[in-house]
């Protein structure tokens, strides 16, 4: 609660309320930064808990989010206006819940591992669409003037957003009893957080 306060003055007027246009651009880059590196950092933790897997083929996963994710960007890129920055935006941050959503599943109800390895491939594609579009709408809207708050803005956003979640999901992770339970406390807190950026992501034009 004090570092939402706290960054009020450092964000345009109105992110916190998820006001159309660049408001709910900045919100998203945060919402969507919290949800997925709030649910990467315990992907591989529950590969090597849960499956037993080597940490090297538990960091794997991460490796194919990573390749997905340039994969997105490309894509996007080679797009241009033939998909429209709000249609990126929302279908990133579905795809970045659905991932989560399938991760949350696979450690609560004892899937295959090659469920959440699987999702964090649409969990990567997911950010590749959203974060390049996130970026160009927040440029877009900037004038010589505000050009270095807003960016700045978004910079503090994502990197409040990641640390928040990460916080978080260590309170929740250390609450319950069992690594089972607490990993899935982690996806579902996780998943919460995709489906706030889902709710936003409309709103990110006027």
């Amino acid at each position: 609660m004090i570092a939402l306060v706290a960054v009020r003055p450092l964000v345009p007027r109105g992110t916190l309320l998820a006001r159309r246009g660049l408001p709910s651009v900045i919100l998203t880059r945060g919402l969507a930064s919290a949800a997925f590196f709030g649910a990467e950092v315990y992907l591989p933790y529950l590969l090597i808990e849960e499956y037993q897997f080597p940490p090297t083929f538990a960091g794997l996963a991460l490796t194919g989010g990573a390749l997905s994710w340039a994969a997105a960007a490309a894509v996007q890129g080679r797009l241009g206006t033939r998909l429209q920055h709000r249609a990126a935006v929302r279908i990133g941050s579905a795809l970045v819940l659905g991932a989560i959503l399938l991760t949350l599943a696979t450690s609560a109800l004892h899937w295959p591992a090659a469920v959440a390895i699987a999702g964090w491939l649409f969990a990567g594609g997911g950010m590749g669409l959203l974060y390049p579009r996130l970026s160009v709408m927040t440029l877009a809207v900037s004038t010589k003037e505000n050009e270095g708050f807003n960016s700045s803005a978004m910079s503090i956003s994502d990197s409040l957003g990641g640390a928040l979640a990460l916080a978080a999901t260590g309170i929740v992770f250390a609450a319950f009893t069992t690594t089972a339970e607490s990993f899935a406390g982690v996806f579902a807190l996780t998943a919460v957080v995709a489906v706030a950026a889902v709710a936003v992501a409309p709103r990110v034009s006027r």
